[in-house]
């Protein structure tokens, strides 16, 4: 295995195992009665440590991947494939984050049966028959700029899947990538809105921190349009966003759009990457081929 996918090796293994302590600190680390959190709790240390330790070694990672200038890779040209299985993987994270606008839209009109699934925090149930979850008219308008964003990675994505003969179409400007940055902005604030109400940062800081490197993530992916890109920037942003994610699906949700997304929209990101680091070994075996002979 090329030494550039120790990063995303990296963000889903310790990713899965930050899911694993977080459930056993949920399980563990919270007061039947109260819901507060248990002070010293072993597992939430264990949690703290483990995401510490894998920042450093995603920041680790970042060096292994090109150092670039402007101008820097432009999407989709330099995210091409002709490897149709390498470009399923960002195309399963944008259908996920699709029905996550969906689920958005069905949850604002109400057409979708409450306590289709929960959160493992007893408060957030409290909290929503308080009416402090989502709005319906924000969750209307999460659902619809969620879906837009995911109709325009898609078609980025069309874009990214190289021809026979190796030519690439580019039928759509990649700017569209802004779209998400202000779909999950508008979801964080409405989000923190709910979550800064409960008395224990504890429970919601893995989610919080999801969504807030997913929303850097896709920034950072959407500079590539403007060939302003910088791939360890972005892998970083992703890998941190990975493992966020992973870990905050031991929460649960009081909303199955927020479950779907949270996967989506890290599925998608890693995807972004792996054929960014994809077609940089590419390029790199192209040179070998052409300058090696020569020396």
């Amino acid at each position: 295995m090329n030494k550039q996918y120790a990063l995303p090796l990296t963000a889903v293994l310790g990713g899965a195992a930050a899911w694993v302590l977080r459930l056993l600190q949920n399980n563990t680390g919270f007061e039947t009665d109260t819901g507060l959190p248990i002070p010293g709790n072993p597992a939430e240390l264990a949690l703290a440590v483990l995401l510490i330790g894998l920042g450093a070694a995603l920041a680790a990672g970042c060096l292994l991947l090109p150092k670039e200038e402007d101008p820097g890779p432009a999407l989709p040209r330099d995210f091409d494939t002709a490897n149709t299985g390498l470009l399923t993987v960002p195309m399963c994270g944008v259908f996920l984050m699709a029905l996550s606008g969906l689920a958005d839209l069905a949850e604002g009109l109400r057409l979708l049966p409450a306590g289709l699934i929960s959160s493992r925090h007893a408060i957030y149930g409290i909290l929503l028959d308080g009416g402090l979850g989502y709005s319906p008219k924000g969750q209307l308008l999460m659902g619809g700029l969620t879906l837009l964003s995911s109709v325009g990675l898609f078609l980025v994505l069309a874009g990214c899947r190289r021809r026979e003969g190796g030519e690439a179409v580019h039928p759509l400007p990649a700017v569209v990538t802004l779209a998400p940055v202000g779909a999950l902005v508008v979801r964080l604030v409405l989000t923190y809105r709910i979550d800064s109400v409960n008395p224990s940062l504890t429970m919601y800081y893995v989610e919080l921190l999801g969504l807030v490197f997913m929303t850097l993530g896709f920034y950072r992916l959407s500079s590539f349009a403007f060939q302003t890109g910088r791939t360890r920037c972005f892998a970083f942003y992703t890998g941190a966003a990975v493992v966020l994610n992973l870990a905050a699906l031991a929460d649960g949700s009081a909303y199955l759009s927020s479950v779907l997304l949270s996967v989506g929209g890290g599925v998608t990101l890693l995807g972004f990457l792996l054929l960014r680091i994809a077609r940089d070994i590419e390029a790199e075996q192209d040179d070998g081929t052409i300058v090696g002979p020569m020396g």
